[in-house]
């Protein structure tokens, strides 16, 4: 399927992956990088993190030379605009607004994005792809389909400067989205603490694997679930046990994730 894509593009064509899908694409292309490829993760901001930057490469023989099963891994795109122009308006989805706060937007996560899109009308969607003209992928079902979103919009294209993209709730699943939750609360505990992820890395533990089965105890409300996860995420799950934590988990497991988010943060800083 990405062969034919290729092929049927008249335009710039681009292969943009997690850094896992990059590490992964430069094993089979002999450690050797891929030509004119760029981190997406650029700045102070994202200094502390930039081993786990999404990449954009520019389709080259190279990459066409991969294997389709790991081309699926990652986002095809296609433009007309500059390769500086697609990068500048990708780095500008990189921090959106979700409920009142910013958070890391792994918009580059095909089991992120190609949901949202599936929800997103017309207009967001186009505003969303920018100066991409299409955006091209696998789904997530458990028979994948090759599915394709194309810009309409004739708007002159303006690259945002600040924070621009907004989440909005009919952009996300069910509360039961465990994939989505994940990733979303990964992005909280990324945003507000650091260290705490980094040192996840260097022992090399999957944080992905730690969170799951916390978020995935359905007897619990959704709230509770999160905080649980982001508990044993930021100082492991004995804490869990303690009863002044099941009473601080019962107090807030009723109120919107993000205020209990808060709340969580607090009582850490009290406890020093």
């Amino acid at each position: 399927m990405f062969a034919s894509w290729f092929q049927q593009q008249t335009e710039d064509q681009y292969w943009l992956v997690d850094y896992q899908v990059h590490k992964e694409a430069l094993q089979h292309n002999g450690s050797i990088g891929f030509e004119d490829s760029i981190p997406l993760f650029d700045g102070a901001m994202f200094t502390d993190v930039m081993s786990l930057s999404p990449w954009l490469i520019p389709v080259s023989k190279s990459v066409l030379l991969l294997p389709e099963s790991l081309l699926g891994k990652g986002l095809v795109l296609s433009s007309s605009e500059s390769s500086q122009s697609v990068l500048d308006h990708l780095r500008s989805l990189l921090i959106a607004a979700l409920e009142g706060e910013e958070v890391l937007f792994r918009f580059y996560d095909r089991q992120v994005i190609i949901p949202m899109l599936t929800r997103m009308d017309e207009i967001e969607k186009n505003q969303f792809l920018g100066n991409i003209s299409q955006l091209a992928a696998f789904d997530n079902q458990e028979q994948p389909q090759f599915v394709t979103f194309t810009n309409t919009s004739n708007r002159q294209f303006t690259v945002h400067e600040t924070t621009w993209w907004v989440v909005k709730p009919h952009h996300l699943e069910s509360s039961d989205d465990l994939s989505l939750i994940q990733t979303n609360l990964e992005s909280w505990l990324w945003q507000h603490y650091p260290d705490t992820m980094n040192e996840h890395l260097a022992q090399g533990r999957d944080v992905s694997s730690i969170l799951a089965p916390f978020l995935a105890a359905s007897e619990q409300t959704l709230t509770y679930r999160v905080m649980s996860a982001a508990i044993v995420g930021i100082v492991g799950p004995e804490l869990l046990t303690q009863h002044s934590m099941i009473e601080f988990l019962q107090e807030h497991e009723n109120d919107e994730v993000q205020f209990a988010l808060h709340a969580l943060t607090r009582q850490f800083e009290q406890k020093g």
